[in-house]
């Protein structure tokens, strides 16, 4: 189980809200019509908790139709709750409430391992800017499949004005996810503001799993809210958060771990993107310094390379050496050259490729790079070694 909804909820057993509200919030949940139905449609899934080993749906760990039908109930509930919470109102005594309800139903489940079908996990209540964030949590094997919702204050009531839930179960379409958390933006200059979701692809083990990213944008709220980015990349999730992100008004800045899936190295790569018209197109930086810069130059397609390059000339180069199977790469220290004060070298070995390659980096202000050179020697006018404060491996120090 995910570590921080494990802390969230030994914490809310101790709330002191809890003792007030005592006996008395149980037997009102006890009598709630909802979720005697959410209870009902959750037990009979866990006769097929492993029907992940058999041929029933083991390419969607067990998820079927009838998973939705829960996650709407779980969020019909929840929006009953809503129905009489207050504008202003305590979101830790709202999910304290709700874990109360869960728990006296016997919905969680902390000794299911592999499979919690059947089975929800915390309810998270937070919020974000004016807009108020309910992430769910319904169980499949090896793991829960998240859904988030986003509810604005409007007419004197709570409105759903945004959701992002799983609800296609097919081995090519279903994507389960923990999420680690949703971001809002303030508004830009036409009222519009951006959400964004950050994920992973739940796991029985901790190594490499796909993870998401989706932006959408905001309009009034009766507009339905539109797609801006989708994407998922494979990544290494052994740290908490391994997806971190952060948003404006007109862009996204995503950061995650790639590489290291095999005998070598791992390094950050960046995903910033700014919103034209009706879509995003990535920017600068696509890594945090010139090491990190120098694996993503490698590993993208030419076609994304090239604007990263100052000559054409390097396709070449970039051809013979460009792989994407995030294997075999063992950097040597960046060092700055003296002839500039904005060149860099970094040395790579690439696993089953013959001897080491250097490459000749520019930062680009305010916060990019470029590739300027390739070659089978080192440059004798690069020997002096960056410092590690100078090039941090991450644009989010201290995120947790």
């Amino acid at each position: 189980m995910d570590g921080e909804k494990y802390m969230l909820r030994e914490i809310r057993k101790l709330l002191p809200i809890l003792i007030g509200l005592g006996c008395s919030v149980l037997a009102l949940f006890a009598q709630d019509s909802q979720l005697d139905r959410l209870r009902a449609t959750l037990v009979p899934l866990r006769a097929h908790a492993n029907d992940r080993l058999s041929s029933d749906h083991g390419d969607t760990r067990g998820a079927t139709p009838a998973l939705t039908v829960a996650k709407h109930r779980l969020r019909d509930w929840i929006e009953t709750r809503l129905a009489k919470f207050p504008e202003n109102g305590d979101a830790d005594m709202l999910a304290a409430e709700f874990h109360a309800a869960l728990t006296a139903e016997h919905l969680f489940c902390d000794d299911c391992f592999p499979s919690f079908l059947g089975y929800v996990d915390e309810v998270q209540v937070n919020r974000e800017q004016d807009l108020l964030i309910v992430r769910t949590s319904a169980g499949i094997w090896c793991g829960y499949d998240d859904s988030a919702y986003a509810y604005q204050w409007s007419g004197g009531r709570w409105q759903r004005v945004w959701e992002d839930e799983q609800n296609v179960y097919t081995s090519e379409k279903y994507l389960p996810r923990i999420l680690y958390a949703v971001h809002v933006s303030p508004p830009d200059s036409n009222g519009h503001r951006l959400v964004m979701t950050l994920g992973s692809r739940p796991g029985c083990s901790v190594a490499f799993q796909p993870v998401y990213y989706g932006v959408w944008q905001l309009g009034a709220i009766r507009e339905k809210p539109k797609v801006l980015l989708q994407g998922t990349e494979f990544a290494y999730v052994g740290e908490f958060p391994p997806i971190k992100g952060r948003l404006g008004p007109d862009d996204a800045l995503i950061e995650f771990t790639l590489g290291g899936t095999g005998y070598g190295e791992g390094h950050e790569a960046v995903r910033h993107y700014k919103v034209r018209g009706d879509k995003m197109e990535q920017v600068d930086p696509i890594a945090p310094n010139p090491r990190d810069f120098v694996e993503e130059w490698l590993d993208a397609k030419w076609e994304r390379s090239a604007s990263w390059s100052e000559s054409s000339s390097l396709k070449t180069l970039h051809d013979k050496l460009h792989r994407d199977d995030g294997m075999g790469d063992f950097p040597d220290p960046t060092q700055h050259c003296s002839s500039s004060s904005d060149l860099w070298q970094v040395g790579i070995k690439l696993q089953d490729v013959q001897g080491e390659t250097w490459y000749l980096v520019r930062r680009k202000a305010p916060d990019g790079f470029s590739m300027v050179a390739i070659s089978d020697r080192p440059n004798a006018d690069c020997t002096e070694k960056a410092r590690d404060t100078d090039w941090p491996r991450t644009l989010f120090p201290g995120v947790n």
